[in-house]
C-alpha cells in the first residue's frame, strides 16, 4: 500500500495502539478572563493543529501517491486534546511542578518515550493567554501568514525528562507559535530532542519558535 509521508505514515501507526493523538495542556491561568475564555482558545489551538495536517494531507494527496485519502481523515478524526486543569494545584504552577507533575502521569500508564503525547505538553499561563485573547477557531480561517508586527499568539510547550547536558541555553521548555505546534509534533518524532527545534528560534520572531 501507498504510504503518505514519514511524519503521517508514523502516526498512522501509532494511532494502531494509541486511540487518540494530540498534545496534553496544563492550564495554570485561574483570573476571571482566562475563565471567559480558555474554551475559545483551546478551540482555536485544536482548529490550529487540524488545520496544519490537513494542508500537508492535502499536499501529500496532490502529490499523485495513490495514498487512500481515508488515512488523512481518520487520522485527523482521532486529534484529542487533554486538558488538565484544577485551580487549587495548578494555579501558577511554575514550568519545574508542571514537568514533575506531568512525568509522574506519563509514568504512572507505563509511556515513557513511547508516543509524542507523553512525551512533551503544553502550559498556558496568564502570559500566553494574554496574547491568544480575541482568538477564535472561526477566526483562524481569516488569519494570514505571520508578519513582524502582528502580536505572536504562543503557548509555551514543556518536555519531558529534557537531556539539558549538551545545552547551557535550552531551559527544557519553550514558547511556541500556535500555528506550527503541528510542525513541533512532527519534530518530535522518532524521538528527536525539543533543543533541535529550539535552535531553530531567530530574529523574526524573537525568542519564540515559529518552524
Amino acid at each position: 500500500m501507498p504510504r503518505p509521508s514519514h511524519s503521517l505514515w508514523e502516526l498512522f501507526d501509532k494511532l494502531k495502539i494509541h486511540p487518540t493523538w494530540g498534545y496534553v495542556i496544563y492550564r495554570t491561568t485561574y483570573s476571571s478572563e482566562s475563565t471567559a475564555h480558555f474554551s475559545t482558545v483551546i478551540k482555536y489551538l485544536e482548529a490550529c493543529i487540524k488545520k496544519s495536517f490537513f494542508a500537508e494531507a492535502a499536499e501529500c494527496a496532490n502529490e499523485s501517491t495513490g495514498v487512500d485519502s481515508a488515512i488523512y481523515s481518520g487520522i485527523r478524526a482521532r486529534h484529542s486534546l487533554t486538558v488538565i486543569e484544577d485551580m487549587t494545584q495548578f494555579d501558577g504552577a511554575s514550568i519545574d511542578s508542571i514537568r514533575a507533575h506531568f512525568e509522574g502521569w506519563v509514568d504512572a500508564q507505563g509511556q515513557r518515550d513511547k508516543f509524542n503525547k507523553y512525551r512533551m505538553c503544553i502550559v498556558i499561563d496568564e502570559e500566553c493567554l494574554q496574547t491568544l485573547l480575541g482568538v477564535s477557531a472561526e477566526s483562524l480561517e481569516q488569519e494570514t501568514e505571520y508578519h513582524r508586527d502582528d502580536t505572536i499568539r504562543y503557548v509555551k510547550v514543556v518536555e519531558a525528562w529534557p537531556d539539558l547536558d549538551g545545552s547551557y541555553d535550552f531551559p527544557g521548555w519553550m514558547k511556541c507559535w500556535s500555528r506550527v505546534l503541528w510542525d513541533l509534533w512532527k519534530m518530535m518524532c522518532d524521538s528527536d530532542d525539543m533543543i533541535l527545534s529550539w535552535d531553530k528560534i531567530d530574529d523574526f520572531c524573537p525568542g519564540v519558535y515559529c518552524g
